[in-house]
């Protein structure tokens, strides 16, 4: 993964994610930061990212410092708790940094800060995800069918 650094995300195994348009900034075991710029249609009527598109990039976050671990199953979200703490306007690049607090047998505690350019904290946040039965199949057995 860590040749991805730089790119911006189009082809993941998350449509909603790859919607975002995220740009993977960092990432190591337990740890990813993205960012996204912020476009129009992601906005509330005010100009300013939705919070439900703040969520967004928060869980795609999230997806990424999950699958840094190299769990062999999926992981799916039970909490997510947010606080939105300034607002952020179309046209900005915000970035958001996840960091596995706790990965137990059963549960994956997950934290998330996000910034503006002007490093000013907008959203803070926690996760809890729950392993699945679900066995994680490569890109490729995903593109055969």
């Amino acid at each position: 993964m860590k040749n991805r650094v730089g790119d911006d995300i189009h082809d993941s195994r998350s449509p909603a994610g790859n919607w975002l348009r995220p740009r993977l900034e960092a990432i190591e075991k337990g740890r990813a930061r993205i960012s996204v710029l912020i476009r129009p249609e992601m906005c509330n009527p005010f100009g300013n990212i939705h919070g439900g598109m703040m969520s967004l990039v928060i869980d795609e976050a999230i997806g990424w410092a999950v699958v840094s671990l190299a769990a062999e199953n999926h992981y799916t979200s039970v909490t997510l708790n947010v606080d939105f703490l300034y607002a952020a306007a179309s046209g900005e690049r915000i970035a958001a940094e996840a960091v596995v607090v706790r990965q137990g047998k059963k549960v994956i505690n997950v934290e998330v800060h996000v910034y503006n350019e002007h490093n000013t904290l907008l959203s803070k946040a926690s996760s809890n995800l729950v392993v699945t039965s679900m066995k994680i199949k490569s890109l490729e057995e995903l593109s055969a069918g």
